[in-house]
């Protein structure tokens, strides 16, 4: 499992805007290949960002930084478990945070670590 370190990507040190989330698009590509060059249906999809340095994050960037996730993880979800791993989180789990997670169908849930674990081992409903 590869560590995304948001501070060597951020300039601002609050994360408040929908499209500073897409600044992690590239990171989440490469560490999600890195992860699993041959697609193996057997693998995980987990992928740590650490926000150590990070002052702030607001509901709306976690909310596109997971819609990014999971456009990344396209065709390669599969079903399998997919895990957003935030270390190292800025502020407390909120309700807000819970919110955000409940409208991509994932679980979110504070670890012994007081990292987020954002969690999902079903594919979204389809429409």
């Amino acid at each position: 499992m590869t560590t995304i370190y948001a501070n060597t990507i951020y300039a601002d040190k609050i994360l408040v805007t929908r499209e500073s989330a897409h600044l992690l698009k590239e990171a989440l590509k490469s560490v999600i290949e890195a992860d699993d060059p041959e697609g193996h249906p057997e693998s995980e999809n987990v992928v740590t960002v650490d926000f150590d340095g990070i002052q702030g994050i607001a509901p709306s960037f976690l909310d596109e930084l997971v819609t990014v996730f999971e456009s990344v993880l396209g065709s390669k979800r599969n079903g399998r478990d997919c895990r957003l791993i935030v270390c190292n989180p800025p502020t407390r789990l909120s309700r807000k945070f819970e919110a955000i997670a409940r409208g991509h169908h994932m679980l979110i849930e504070a670890t012994a670590d007081g990292s987020w674990q954002l969690s999902s081992t079903r594919p979204p409903p389809t429409r």
